[in-house]
């Protein structure tokens, strides 16, 4: 799973063994980079259409941080 901050071009890649740990993983991530980062904020998350990033679970929590999850066009 890769990570880019669109201003900034920040980049992290984070390596899964299997799907099932992506929701994890972008969990922590988002849990890391707000402990870090205080004074910014994440406004917007925008991944494709993988049934791992799709789940109800993840837009709640989303929706509880203020966080903007956008899904892209299928076959874009």
């Amino acid at each position: 799973m890769v990570l880019i901050d669109a201003s900034t071009r920040w980049s992290n890649v984070c390596l899964l063994s299997t799907r099932n740990h992506a929701f994890a993983k972008l969990i922590a991530q988002i849990i890391k980079l707000r402990a870090n980062h205080p004074e910014h904020r994440i406004k917007t998350i925008r991944m494709d259409n993988a049934a791992e990033f799709s789940s109800r679970a993840f837009n709640d929590y989303c929706l509880a941080l203020g966080i903007s999850v956008e899904h892209s066009v299928p076959y874009v």
